[in-house]
């Protein structure tokens, strides 16, 4: 097999990845290979014909007899990204990154950065955009895509913020809530500590009138004292005491009192 290099700029009209969805010209293709290769002639063929799918297979072929040749990975990138394959797409790109020609080596960087826009991943798109220019800097449709990855950037980082600003509002306002039923339970958990409190100081007081009520335990009522202190003194005063037995004794023996 004879030498294979890439060719710088070959007219081929089979790229179909457009980015941004604008009306650009289609980008450069590039022929991967100096002497022919049936797989990859057949691949611009069919990409020619508008049969990404079929030109897929080929290339398939393609990068099976030339795994290291960069340009075989960047014409199957171009049939993936037309499939809407753009992750895969973007690997392909990546691995055409390695190529020595500055030219194919800035179409890859250019056609990475659309896979990345096409995923939204604008960060990583400027970047690749950045490294096409720093190799092609009159390239307009790189300086284009740079403009419109940043501005999409700038939207989309204002969109994650707005988005944040909301999804903060809503947790302030949830903590909010927390600590209005907080407080209301501080609130309700101190009514009720205040009404125990009155509770406990009413059954004291009633406890205190009820004791106020009722006599000393060892206080005994009048009539038992007046009785206990004659027993004393009839017991101190024995003279007394016969007196009184005398007095009984006369009455018992007297005549009964007549009515007639």
């Amino acid at each position: 097999m004879t030498a294979m290099t890439i060719l710088p700029h070959r007219s081929h009209a089979w790229t179909r990845f457009l980015f941004l969805a604008l009306c650009f010209p289609l980008f450069a293709a590039f022929d991967p290979i100096r002497s022919p290769s049936p797989a990859v002639e057949e691949g611009n063929a069919k990409m020619k014909a508008g049969k990404a799918d079929e030109a897929l297979t080929a290339y398939d072929k393609a990068v099976a007899e030339l795994p290291g040749e960069p340009g075989v990975h960047f014409d199957r990138g171009t049939a993936l990204a037309a499939l809407s394959r753009f992750d895969e797409a973007g690997e392909e790109f990546l691995r055409a990154t390695e190529a020595k020609d500055p030219g194919l080596k800035a179409n890859a960087f250019y056609n990475l950065g659309n896979a990345f826009v096409k995923k939204d991943k604008f960060k990583e798109a400027i970047e690749a955009y950045k490294r096409a220019l720093a190799l092609a800097p009159k390239d307009e449709r790189a300086k284009w895509n740079l403009e419109i990855a940043l501005k999409k950037k700038r939207e989309d980082d204002k969109k994650k913020e707005d988005q944040n600003k909301d999804k903060k509002d809503k947790d302030d306002k949830k903590d909010d809530k927390k600590d209005e039923k907080k407080d209301k339970k501080d609130q309700d958990d101190k009514k009720k500590d205040d009404q125990d409190k009155k509770d406990d100081k009413k059954g004291q007081d009633d406890k205190k009138q009820d004791q106020q009520k009722q006599p000393p335990p060892d206080e005994k009522p009048a009539a038992e004292r007046e009785i206990e202190s004659v027993l004393d003194n009839l017991e101190k005063s024995p003279k007394d005491l016969e007196k009184q037995r005398a007095q009984l004794r006369a009455v018992r023996r007297a005549p009964p009192t007549r009515d007639w």
